[in-house]
């Protein structure tokens, strides 16, 4: 069940990759560096706030909802009101802003509102499909939403709207998909059904994850802000297209494995024990680690020639030069999330995230302070892979004491090996560029690692094909 749900979510993160990568092309091309500076800090403070406030709610989904203690009209009426509450307050203090901002910052406050309640809208949709197990759903969302995002987006930015019209264009393609999808649930809704208890469990599991997004965000948006402020926004622009470029890519596929696996984690964990859970966390780690792995070292290499196809004149030079140094650090940040940092979150210990986010929020600032002036972008970058190499180390360490998860050793050793192969490969065509070239170097690096990962048995792989050529045999 977890290869078919993982491959159903990573379609549903694949389609929205290409549309992703689409978006880079299309803005890069209709924004200048200045305008898409603003766009990208105003986003991320958007992204920002809805981490610190908001985002604590669906993730507590994921964790109580696969348990069945809750009807879906006592979970559903208990979640709306806490939007609600969560949401008065923003509402008030974006009023009181209002008075006192010029007509073009009225402008873009109003936009980063909008997209903040549709960002608030689309993840809670989303993590519902993921609570309920419904992966089809969840990737007729994500697609939705990822193609009327880039339409929208890109003909409000054509039209001439500049970074508002983006932002607008951008915030209408999460909200319709998502009122779409979850109309029928809301439907359940009943103020009388708000339940105290499951309140209280919310709190108690995602309040230290809300400090722990907020922390979590510091260290992954504060390289563009204080690039802005120590060189301009165009250098903020032109870094933030090359960790979009790695985040699309890299933490599309290990998010894409994490919702099919966690919430059968829990339920594993709730209804079968922890060695039942454990079993499958080992399956999980081998499968996170064995696509993420190869996907670092091919973007890495293959990622001049990507950048060269897809990207404006005005970015290329600069994406090309910390694109490797992103790549590892984006792996690191999902390595973190979705896998040392899950230990916490299984034992209802979230104090734990939070220290460590607070760690890596306060050595992330210091790194940027000292090597943005003395390498600008390519500084922020390293800033990034060493505060994320240090998450992961203070989460394993720290994480094994809660509650010990597995490291397949072994199969990491192999999954190194096989992507060592690979990078060699792509090392020799790294040169090539344009769209057939692109296509033998990603074909090339990718046989190459499945074959290798074949012959080493990479988590049993030979057993599996086996067993599932078997099945089909069996079949009418």
């Amino acid at each position: 069940m977890l290869f078919r749900n993982s491959s159903i979510y990573i379609i549903a993160k694949l389609i929205p990759g290409v549309m992703a990568f689409s978006a880079l092309a299309v803005y890069t091309h209709l924004l200048t560096p200045e305008e898409y500076g603003v766009y990208t800090l105003i986003f991320t403070a958007t992204i920002f706030t809805f981490a610190t406030v908001f985002n604590w709610l669906p993730v507590g989904m994921v964790r109580f909802w696969p348990s069945g203690k809750y009807d879906e009209g006592t979970f559903i009426s208990t979640m709306g009101i806490l939007y609600r509450c969560l949401s008065l307050p923003i509402i008030i203090i974006a009023a009181i802003i209002a008075v006192f901002v010029n007509s073009d910052a009225l402008t873009y406050l109003v936009a980063a509102l909008f997209l903040l309640f549709s960002h608030a809208c689309l993840k809670h949709g989303q993590m519902q499909m993921t609570s309920q197990i419904r992966p089809k759903s969840y990737a007729i969302m994500t697609i939705s939403y990822s193609v009327l995002a880039l339409l929208l987006g890109a003909m409000m930015a054509y039209l001439g709207f500049g970074p508002v019209g983006l932002l607008l264009g951008i915030g209408a393609g999460m909200l319709i998909p998502s009122l779409i999808q979850s109309y029928s649930v809301w439907t359940k809704y009943d103020k009388d059904k708000f339940s105290p208890e499951l309140t209280q469990k919310l709190a108690i599991y995602g309040m230290p994850l809300a400090a722990s997004f907020f922390l979590e965000q510091i260290a992954n948006v504060s390289d563009r802000y204080m690039l802005a402020w120590f060189v301009n926004e165009a250098e903020a622009g032109k870094y933030a297209v090359g960790y979009d470029l790695a985040g699309n890519s890299i933490i599309m596929i290990m998010s894409a494995i994490n919702l099919a696996a966690y919430p059968m984690i829990v339920k594993l964990l709730e209804n079968e024990g922890k060695e039942a859970a454990l079993e499958y966390f080992k399956t999980y780690s081998v499968l996170l680690l064995g696509v993420s792995i190869p996907a670092v070292v091919g973007l890495s290499l293959v990622g001049p020639n990507i950048v060269n196809l897809l990207i404006g004149a005005e970015y290329r030079d600069s994406v090309t030069l910390i694109l490797p140094w992103v790549a590892c650090g984006i792996f690191f940040m999902g390595a973190g999330a979705f896998y040392v940092h899950l230990p916490f979150q299984l034992s209802n210990n979230n104090m734990g995230i939070f220290k460590i986010a607070g760690f890596v929020a306060t050595l992330n600032l210091v790194l940027n302070y000292f090597l943005i002036p003395l390498w600008g972008m390519e500084g922020a970058a390293i800033a990034t892979l060493l505060s994320f190499m240090a998450s992961v180390t203070l989460g394993y360490i720290f994480g094994q004491r809660v509650f010990p998860i597995p490291f397949p050793a072994k199969d990491v050793l192999k999954i190194l090996s096989a992507a060592l192969l690979m990078g060699i490969c792509l090392y020799l065509l790294k040169d090539l560029r344009g769209w057939l070239p692109l296509l033998f170097q990603i074909s090339s690096g990718l046989g190459i690692f499945v074959i290798s990962a074949y012959l080493l048995d990479i988590g049993g792989i030979k057993a599996t094909i086996a067993q599932y050529l078997k099945m089909r045999q069996a079949e009418p």
